[in-house]
């Protein structure tokens, strides 16, 4: 004969074991109270961006005087905070999570550049690209589209990198102009480590995700392949920009900050500080982006 079934009371329980045993009940409650470690890779979705965990702290933005090729509009250098964690797109948003994105919506960019063999239509370069390329041809509002979306079918909020946050993820840690060095026997030459002007990489246009090694920060193709746009409206410098790494907007922003550099330009602005803006309408087989999700 079974013996029957104790009878389980959490009215005999000490109010803090009664915690401690409904907090081991719960899968998600430990782990929400610990941020995943920086260099954690993840993906909320199967066409989802790939994401890695920065670390929190503190960097210098900015580049100093003396540094080839620097502009005026690259300071004053100042110290930028970040307290809470946070993960970056690993590369720039690819054509397949793009690809992902207009099938769902139906949206697609409109199109742009009549330039002979620069034209963008429908969202789409003239030159061809792999699903691993990055995405090319949408402005600033279309790119918030694709935030909009990835956001609402994941249920986490994504957002468009900030330029302090663009600058530390492709830093990686280092203070110098690229954190990788120079080619070999080769003056100002990068081709070992970014997609730049010229076929000494390996590409006349775009280039695959991974094609070049990543940071420390486990970031690629922070330095050339294509610009990304940012979140920030462009100024003159950095006499009033934030120090959390929020991104310095306003109303009717003139022009809007790019980052990095793309297939068709010189390394020399491909340098961690470089900075580049154009008009948020604006778009071209030369210009991506990346997001963020806070954590």
């Amino acid at each position: 004969m079974k013996k029957p079934h104790t009878r389980f009371t959490f009215k005999a329980l000490p109010a803090l074991a009664l915690t401690a045993l409904c907090a081991g009940l719960l899968p998600g409650a430990a782990q929400a109270a610990t941020p995943p470690a920086p260099g954690k890779v993840f993906k909320d979705c199967k066409d989802c961006p790939e994401m890695v965990v920065l670390p929190t702290g503190s960097y210098t933005m900015g580049t100093p005087d003396d540094e080839v090729g620097r502009e005026p509009d690259e300071g004053p250098r100042h110290e930028v905070t970040f307290s809470k964690p946070f993960a970056i797109s690993r590369f720039q948003v690819l054509v397949g999570e793009w690809d992902a994105y207009v099938r769902e919506t139906g949206n697609k960019p409109y199109d742009f550049d009549d330039r002979p063999g620069r034209r963008c239509t429908a969202g789409k370069p003239e030159f061809k690209q792999t699903a691993r390329d990055p995405a090319v041809c949408m402005n600033v509002a279309e790119a918030q589209g694709y935030i909009d979306w990835l956001s609402k079918k994941t249920g986490n909020a994504y957002r468009l990198q900030s330029e302090s946050i663009r600058e530390y993820a492709a830093r990686g840690g280092t203070t110098g102009p690229f954190p990788f060095p120079f080619d070999e026997g080769n003056n100002y030459q990068i081709s070992k480590h970014a997609n730049t002007y010229g076929a000494a990489d390996g590409y006349n246009f775009t280039s695959p995700a991974g094609t070049f090694p990543a940071n420390a920060f486990g970031v690629y193709d922070a330095h050339g392949n294509v610009y990304e746009w940012t979140a920030d409206c462009y100024h003159k410098d950095y006499s009033d920009v934030p120090s959390d790494g929020s991104s310095w907007t306003q109303e009717n922003c003139e022009r809007q900050v790019m980052r990095g550099n793309d297939w068709g330009e010189a390394p020399v602005f491909s340098r961690s500080g470089n900075r580049n803006s154009s008009w948020p309408t604006s778009k071209g087989d030369w210009l991506g982006f990346r997001v963020v999700r806070d954590l």
